[in-house]
């Protein structure tokens, strides 16, 4: 049975007692000193009332006491409920309100709407280095109380928010994080030094940087990422092993100095969370050779597949995501629930021991996801051969047009092969003869001058007819997440916003 984080937390401190466990911005926490904290936090949260299933909301940029917050709350049994908080602050005080929390831990990136969620939530506590603005102060509770936990009511459940790709974020309860699963599968190990640079708001920041604390690794954590910073901590503290969105990892490529740094130490680099576009791929790896690794995953699902660098070489094109994951079954499924011909697309349905337990107070959007004893957030995908899984979309990526079922990411695909774009989105708009008409939002490459007629004339050579673009909107950037997802709700709201004459 796998073990609880706290559990993990105190047989790696009476094996590591003197190793770093957390290192932030030049300061250093050994095992036994984060153990210290973590257990001073249990007993300032328990004599706060907080105890098994209780939800303990946590809004904060990256920080020690955020990653301490995870392993304390559910040490006590109860639910860290971390929140985006980059998101709007009625947004964040409406999920707050929704996770039914009973404390809330804030951090200083949200310090300023202190009184919004005072409306919401009746105890507060801030963590972090700002004024406290009246309210208590984690670290000094901290100082003035000695360790003196409650024992034998830890879990692992944790609250986490999926991304709101499609609508208001959605608490998604996870008890099973998959960690050996994950270590195996992507090379992670107890002896590495760890760059955590992902909000650990979000899924994979979260699971990412509990990873090497449950190995007894030691943890680089960053308040938030920069290329440049990210590039010169690898360097300089020989780190090796990281988990980066390929957002941030395209930053790091284009910060100054990444053709000179020094970044041969790194065993493992992990990717995932959005498509890797060809020039980026092809860069990563002549950088980081068979340190990279792209992987697909779900808040809900977890992770379930992973592409090697010797896979991605002979797969560069296309949006290849590997084999299935080490200990995940998976399915392709019709809409009849039966299995798909080899090479043809279905429903991504897995089971394995990295999965959520259901969406917080909502047993009908839960049932909606269950395919017996299998779940599905609605990927789309197809698997070749080779026993290689691509990616081909999600089911509410799919645009109806002419009664045919259209993809949108094979003609962002083909789009974006054209040298002048940088870019390529499709959408479904309303439309009386089609149902829905296919839209390309295209971004220019910097400089580049195009024209809805070069895009229609790059379809036309890539495309079956029913698959091209009948509509063609420029933008300079589109609606993202926090993890670099773009929001298809929000762009297709800005699009049918525009003046028609904004529209070719």
């Amino acid at each position: 049975m796998p073990m609880t984080f706290l559990q993990a937390l105190r047989l790696n401190a009476r094996r590591f007692p003197t190793k770093p466990s957390v290192v932030f911005e030049g300061r250093s926490q050994t095992y036994t000193d984060f153990l210290d904290r973590v257990e001073r936090m249990m007993t300032v949260l328990a004599r706060r009332g907080i105890g098994p299933g209780d939800k303990v909301a946590v809004i904060s940029e990256n920080h020690p006491d955020f990653l301490a917050a995870y392993v304390a709350v559910t040490g006590l049994g109860a639910i860290p409920a971390p929140i985006n908080y980059r998101i709007a602050p009625e947004v964040m005080a409406d999920v707050v309100a929704r996770s039914d929390s009973k404390t809330l831990l804030l951090g200083d990136a949200a310090l300023d709407h202190a009184d919004l969620f005072r409306t919401v939530v009746d105890d507060i506590v801030t963590i972090g280095d700002g004024a406290p603005q009246g309210l208590p102060r984690l670290s000094d509770l901290l100082a003035d109380t000695p360790p003196d936990p409650p024992q034998g009511q830890d879990g692992t459940t944790i609250m986490l928010h999926t991304s709101g790709t499609t609508g208001k974020p959605k608490g998604a309860l996870r008890s099973l994080f998959g960690m050996e699963e994950r270590a195996i599968e992507q090379r992670f190990r107890p002896d590495d030094r760890a760059l955590s640079a992902l909000p650990i708001c979000l899924s994979a920041g979260c699971t990412y940087t509990l990873l090497p604390l449950y190995l007894g690794a030691s943890v680089y954590l960053m308040r938030r990422f920069d290329g440049a910073a990210a590039l010169r901590l690898i360097e300089d503290e020989r780190l090796t092993a990281t988990m980066l969105l390929p957002a941030m990892l395209q930053r790091m490529v284009e910060a100054e100095g990444f053709a000179s740094a020094d970044l041969s130490s790194l065993r493992t680099l992990q990717s995932g969370g959005g498509e890797m576009y060809l020039d980026l791929k092809r860069a990563a790896l002549d950088k980081f050779g068979d340190a990279l690794m792209i992987y697909a995953a779900s808040s809900e699902a977890g992770p379930y597949a992973n592409l090697t660098a010797r896979d991605l070489r002979r797969n560069l094109a296309g949006n290849c995501v590997g084999r299935p994951f080490f200990g995940v079954e998976l399915k392709l499924l019709d809409d009849d629930g039966n299995e798909v011909p080899q090479g043809e697309v279905g429903e991504i349905c897995t089971r394995s021991e990295s999965r959520y337990d259901g969406y917080y107070k909502d047993e009908a959007l839960t049932a909606e996801t269950r395919r017996g004893d299998y779940l599905t957030v609605g990927d789309l995908g197809r698997i070749d051969d080779e026993g290689l899984l691509w990616f081909t979309g999600r089911k509410r990526d799919i645009i109806k047009s002419g009664g045919i079922n259209v993809y949108a990411p094979e003609i962002e695909e083909a789009l974006a092969g054209h040298p002048a774009i940088a870019e390529a989105h499709c959408i479904g708009l309303p439309d009386p003869h089609w149902t829905e008409a296919i839209c390309a939002v295209i971004v220019p490459a910097p400089g580049a001058q195009l024209t809805a007629a070069d895009v229609i004339a790059h379809a036309e050579t890539r495309l079956d007819r029913y698959k091209r673009p009948r509509r063609v909107v420029f933008m300079t950037a589109v609606p993202r997440n926090l993890t670099g997802r773009v929001l298809k709700a929000e762009l297709k709201e800005a699009v049918l916003a525009l003046p028609e004459e904004e529209t070719q």
